[in-house]
């Protein structure tokens, strides 16, 4: 049984682990942490396999930057699929982004004040622009969890992510939830109603309790502090 009603999961490979993602293990502490990895690493790993067909399939593609790189950023969805699969005992799934390093341990009560819900998935929507998915929550005891989930990597079982007009996790998570919300699905928004520097809501949100360093940031070290509004 689990020792929490929370499981926090991330992935990376033995490339992304040298260059940055060992500060997010090394600073890691709170609830189970399940790491979803394609390679064998020192650290304890789940092996990470539902994307490999997707990737052999699609990795002669050109991309065109960040939005058009959707074998780059397919690895969460499939991650966070494989976890609720064989994990899917916890309450909850808490996704973060390997590029984050932590200031204070990730508690229950943490999650509890800051992301839970009684929806389908905890986002930081953001104004005129795709979400940010740095970190999302997901809601096992939800009804429609699963599928959703299900119906996000069935875009990218079936390429019809090809289809959409950008290509990464960010907007393909966007376009399932918007269908599903059409049907009357529950989802909890933490985004603010206008600009944050950088479209960096997690930072303005978290700032005290983790460091998201996507970007650039991640070889240029910690995040500048962004002042609340």
């Amino acid at each position: 049984m689990p020792t929490h009603k929370t499981l926090a999961v991330t992935a990376f490979n033995r490339k992304l682990y040298a260059e940055y993602a060992h500060h997010f293990v090394e600073t890691f502490r709170g609830v189970d942490l399940a790491v979803y990895s394609e390679d064998v690493l020192d650290i304890k790993t789940h092996a990470l396999y539902y994307q490999k067909d997707f990737v052999s399939r699609n990795l002669h593609r050109p991309t065109r930057g960040f939005k058009y790189d959707a074998v780059r950023f397919c690895y969460k969805p499939y991650a966070i699929l494989q976890a609720v699969d064989e994990l899917g005992d916890y309450d909850r799934i808490v996704w973060f982004d390997a590029d984050t390093v932590f200031k204070s341990e990730i508690t229950e009560q943490w999650i509890d004040e800051n992301l839970n819900t009684k929806g389908v998935m905890t986002y930081m929507g953001r104004p005129n622009y795709h979400s940010e998915t740095g970190i999302l929550l997901f809601n096992l005891r939800h009804p429609d969890t699963v599928p959703y989930v299900k119906a996000v990597t069935t875009m990218y079982d079936t390429d019809s992510i090809y289809l959409e007009r950008e290509w990464h996790d960010s907007y393909i998570w966007d376009v399932v939830r918007q269908r599903f919300e059409s049907q009357g699905v529950g989802f909890r928004n933490i985004g603010v109603d206008y600009p944050v520097q950088d479209g960096h809501i997690a930072n303005y949100l978290f700032q005290d309790t983790l460091d998201h360093r996507k970007g650039k940031r991640k070889t240029t070290g910690t995040t500048q502090r962004i002042l609340r509004k």
